[in-house]
């Protein structure tokens, strides 16, 4: 996570954006408010199965883009959600979800949720 930081403030410096003066798009801010209530409710299953598809889906993209012949304004990008390790944290999450979650209405619910918010994350910017 720490690299993946790393690589959005690098991005943001490159193309010269303050970070601190960003105001968010509706869908980017339904998505964070829906994780930081759902954290904030407290159920650690109910939290992880909101969080687990974005993971998969970024290690999905980044591999699935890196098997093909990637723009050089993307290249740091992909390298980094295509790497083995954000793979690996991909895979720990759903082990942590498989281990913490109880197949339920609100677990199922969320990680639906996190879906039509990573849908409506990437259609926003269309």
């Amino acid at each position: 996570m720490l690299d993946e930081l790393k690589l959005h403030k690098s991005y943001a410096a490159r193309w010269q954006v303050e970070l601190s003066g960003v105001t968010p798009v509706a869908a980017t801010r339904a998505y964070v408010d829906f994780l930081l209530e759902t954290a904030a409710r407290g159920g650690l299953g109910a939290t992880i199965a909101a969080m687990t598809p974005c993971m998969r889906l970024y290690a999905f993209l980044g591999q699935t883009l890196a098997a093909g012949s990637v723009a050089p304004l993307y290249a740091d990008w992909v390298k980094t959600y295509a790497d083995p390790g954000f793979e690996a944290l991909a895979a720990r999450l759903e082990a942590l979800l498989d281990r913490h979650a109880t197949d339920g209405e609100a677990v199922r619910a969320n990680y639906r949720r996190a879906m039509e918010l990573e849908y409506g994350f990437f259609d926003a910017n269309l």
